[in-house]
């Protein structure tokens, strides 16, 4: 490994010469290479010979917490993969549903069946410690690590501020409808969110960006995250912050999901070095140390189907700035403040929850207008199959008709009671209940499961608007409400309680 460094009066070590000493400390703290001693004696295996194998953690633990998300997140993916082949298969000869069809069946396989897949699959084979990658939510290779930060997030905003940078607002539903304006309208969006990238299992802290004459399609940007306390670099080296840096060249298709994404230039190189430049130029004082050959130079792909070509060096930036003062923002959401609710709750958890009520609040109008109207109930029940004219000249008379009456409210008080306990859960869900997401999955997979059971075993037909809307709903619910982001949010909301309580308990006895 070649360390060296911009200060001149630092010296350059190089460890694979044969001047070099036994063990000497590099430049950067901590940095220590020892030569081992020749072996002089029959090598001995310190391991246990007769001892058998065992497998440990054959799935990663920081994703399978437990049995039943584990069996959840895979339902879910397993159903959307049922509801794209019934979609395909139900579809096949509407030919004036042609272009919309179209258009449903590729949003649905690009944005949820495909993401799952490539998710289940890669939590399963891609190992989950540092390897110079990002990852996508989905699990798939993203960008390469391209440097490293000593110091405090204060100096790293302040660095890039008086850099010319500006920081990029976190993907909510609040900066994607301003997405959408600022496409629509053609107007720059500087703060524009760049897609959530993973190390260490969460997203990025924070990001910043550049936009190029003004063009959201092309743009420098840079992801930031804090690394664990007591994490090393492989090596031994000690940071605080890694950081991966791209350029936007342009917007296309994913290679992996077909989704709508920007592209990155594959020389990769070319945006690290132009971010330590301007990091450098803004406060001069600031030094920078190059780990090479830190990684194999590689030519491959990231989560996009991008090619990315690099060196593998690692410059290490030692941050020599005061830094800012930081806003801290508050730790739980209100849920009566609208702001709260479109900045700070996970997007797809609240886009699950409208759609579930949407879909709960036309089935009680549509079930209530047909329990409502007995010549429509009369005539759905003599469409059933086994029903004879005695039976049907028995509900047109007037006891009949009273039993039918009694028996619509009935049902219809049972349906309202249903939906207003799934109200019930998707509002507790939402103030980050984990109980009440648990069984909101519950009752969309029970749902979910004795339909396509019905449709694929059953023969039974389900109208293209039942199998877009209802069945499609609730499955990208079932995506929705499994994701890293919702099983976070839920846990660390019901863990923030339960310390309230107990803190509260506490101060009761005392």
């Amino acid at each position: 490994m070649l360390l060296t460094s911009t200060n001149p009066q630092k010296e350059t070590y190089v460890t694979n010469t044969p001047e070099t000493k036994e063990q000497f400390t590099g430049n950067l703290r901590g940095s220590i290479i020892t030569r081992k001693a020749p072996v002089t004696t029959a090598p001995i295996y310190k391991g246990d010979l007769k001892a058998k194998g065992e497998r440990r953690h054959s799935i990663a633990p920081l994703y399978w917490r437990s049995a039943l998300d584990m069996a959840f997140f895979i339902l879910a993916g397993v159903t959307s993969l049922v509801l794209t082949i019934l979609m395909l298969v139900n579809t096949v000869g509407h030919a004036w549903w042609g272009i919309p069809t179209a258009l449903i069946f590729w949003a649905f396989t690009a944005y949820l069946t495909l993401p799952r897949f490539h998710a289940v699959m890669t939590r399963i084979y891609v190992p989950d410690y540092f390897i110079g990658r990002t990852r996508t939510a989905d699990g798939l290779l993203g960008d390469p690590v391209n440097m490293a930060l000593i110091g405090t997030e204060e100096q790293i905003h302040e660095a890039m501020l008086a850099a010319g940078w500006t920081r990029a607002d976190d993907v909510t539903l609040a900066s994607s409808w301003k997405i959408v304006v600022s496409t629509i309208t053609r107007k720059s969006y500087a703060e524009a969110p760049v897609s959530p990238l993973k190390i260490f299992g969460k997203i990025q802290n924070f990001a910043y960006q550049k936009e190029v004459d003004g063009n959201p399609e092309k743009r420098h940007h840079v992801r930031f995250w804090k690394t664990p306390s007591g994490w090393q670099l492989p090596g031994g080296e000690r940071v605080d912050w890694l950081g991966a840096g791209t350029y936007d060249s342009g917007v296309g298709f994913s290679f992996f999901t077909l989704q709508v994404t920007h592209r990155i230039d594959a020389e990769t190189d070319y945006e690290r070095d132009y971010i330590v430049d301007e990091i450098q130029y803004a406060f001069p004082e600031t030094e920078v140390d190059v780990l090479e050959s830190f990684s194999t130079s590689y030519h491959a792909r990231n989560g996009g189907g991008d090619a990315i070509i690099t060196d593998g060096n690692l410059p290490v930036i030692s941050l020599r700035n005061k830094g800012i003062q930081k806003k801290q923002a508050p730790s739980s959401i209100n849920l009566s403040s609208v702001h709260d609710i479109a900045s700070r709750l996970p997007m797809n958890v609240l886009i699950g929850a409208v759609l579930l009520t949407i879909t709960a609040v036309s089935e009680v109008m549509s079930i209530a207008g047909l329990l409502l109207n007995l010549d429509t109930l009369r005539s759905q029940i003599a469409s059933e199959p086994g029903v004879d004219e005695q039976t049907m000249e028995m509900m047109k008379s007037e006891g009949g008709e009273f039993i039918l009456s009694a028996l619509s409210w009935v049902l219809l008080a049972a349906v309202i009671v249903l939906v207003l306990f799934q109200m019930w859960l998707l509002v507790r869900l939402l103030r980050g209940s984990s109980v009440a997401r648990m069984l909101t999955l519950t009752v969309l997979s029970v749902g979910v499961i004795s339909q396509m059971v019905s449709v694929i075993f059953a023969g039974q037909y389900l109208p293209l608007s039942v199998l877009f809307f209802q069945l499609g709903i609730s499955v990208f619910a079932m995506l929705a409400f499994t994701t890293d982001a919702a099983v976070a949010y839920t846990r660390s909301n019901t863990l923030l309680k339960k310390r309230e309580k107990a803190k509260k308990k506490a101060q009761t006895a005392a």
